[in-house]
């Protein structure tokens, strides 16, 4: 651990990558202090570190004052990452959420923000293999509800930079995989344990499109970087490792690290799968089940994912992970020792 710095404040701290981020922070020198409705079931790593929790509702204004009270840099990662949330809820923490705390970090004289966005706000319509740079033209809206409200968090983000003077950097990550997540990839890696018994593996569409990964220990490493960057200060970057490999190759990859053979792939046509989500979708508002399926989700592989990383290289950052197999293979390690594909 270096040398202790200032008080800090991570948003999201009892989230996926919250709890990598409060880690992180710690493990870098900073006095953390951790937020989120409730710390789950992190309580105890939380007192183990010195890190002071305290639970907030950011959708409220109320409050924020005495959670931003002597920190001198927030690392603003809650959000809601679930495609079949109502608008209203998370327009109200990926956007209203921003607002409030961004409003009370300038209030207390915040003297960094550091803020997670997704590389889901340029829209999907590119050229096959064509990687997106951050100052790219969005040729489509955000596909979906998710990624429409991050643009939209990003844009209060802007706005307080130019008006208020917050001194912010925005990043935008590609899909995040680690130890102890409980969504998105780990679904794919549970999908295929629970296929186990089966021939072929189940996958969207031609598995022809481009992925893209990050890792979380990356995630928070390159927002700890531009923290320190007085030059990062107002610019957006895009964080995606090096990796270039289609959905099939992905799935293949997997199939052979999870079930120890690499299995052949079943490829269910787009349109049926959009079929299966609406009309799992809608059964769902009356069920009050999960869908099996969301169309976003299903949207979502049907475009290439590659995203130009070389303006954070160009700030000296480098990835621990920049390949995502050497990141997946001791990620899926740690699913299998702790019992997680069988859950």
């Amino acid at each position: 651990m270096e040398k202790e710095r200032g008080l800090v404040l991570v948003t999201g701290a009892s989230g996926f990558t919250g709890h990598h981020m409060v880690m992180e922070a710690v493990r870098a020198g900073f006095k953390v202090r951790a937020t989120d409705v409730s710390s789950r079931y992190y309580s105890a790593m939380y007192e183990a570190m010195d890190v002071e929790f305290i639970p907030s509702n950011l959708t409220r204004r109320e409050g924020l004052d005495r959670l931003l009270e002597g920190v001198e840099g927030v690392f603003h990662v809650a959000g809601i990452h679930n495609y079949s949330t109502p608008d209203k809820v998370i327009f109200a923490i990926n956007v209203g959420g921003v607002e409030n705390v961004c409003s009370a970090a300038v209030k207390a004289g915040v003297k960094r923000f550091i803020h997670w966005s997704s590389v889901g706000v340029y829209g999907y319509d590119w050229k096959s293999g064509q990687a997106v740079t951050e100052e790219a033209e969005k040729l489509t809206p955000p596909l979906n509800n998710y990624n429409v409200s991050k643009w939209e968090g990003e844009k209060v983000v802007q706005r307080y930079a130019g008006e208020e003077g917050l001194q912010a950097t925005i990043l935008r990550p590609a899909a995040i995989y680690g130890k102890r997540s409980e969504y998105g990839l780990f679904n794919a890696f549970k999908a295929i344990w629970q296929a186990r018994d089966k021939k072929k593996i189940q996958i969207i569409g031609k598995g022809d499109k481009t992925e893209a990964f990050l890792h979380v220990e990356d995630m928070c490493r390159s927002a700890l970087h531009v923290y320190d960057l007085p030059e990062t200060v107002g610019e957006a970057y895009n964080v995606a490792d090096d990796s270039r490999i289609t959905s099939a190759q992905f799935f293949k990859f997997l199939s052979k690290e999870i079930l120890g053979e690499e299995r052949e792939l079943q490829h269910l046509p787009m349109g049926l799968v959009l079929t299966i989500a609406a009309l799992s979708q809608f059964s769902s508002k009356f069920t009050g089940k999960k869908p099996v399926v969301e169309k976003a989700t299903a949207r979502y592989m049907d475009y290439d994912r590659i995203w130009d990383n070389t303006k954070l290289k160009q700030t000296g950052f480098r990835f621990k992970y920049p390949k995502a197999e050497d990141g997946l293979r001791e990620t899926l390690e740690w699913y299998k020792d702790h019992g997680w594909l069988e859950m």
